[in-house]
């Protein structure tokens, strides 16, 4: 059910280990799916260039 609450997410991990709970693929809002591909691909997140 959506609530609209908002999280605060540490950040994904390139292994894939995003989840809290168990191996499931985390869910990505439609509008990050290009820059979270391209982050396990080595690119650094948008804000993270330098570290």
């Amino acid at each position: 059910m959506q609530t609209e609450e908002e999280f605060w997410i540490s950040g994904p991990k390139r292994d894939r280990t995003d989840t809290r709970y168990g191996p499931a693929d985390p869910e990505i809002e439609p509008e990050a799916v290009e820059t979270y591909f391209a982050f396990l691909e080595g690119a650094p997140l948008p804000g993270r260039e330098h570290g």
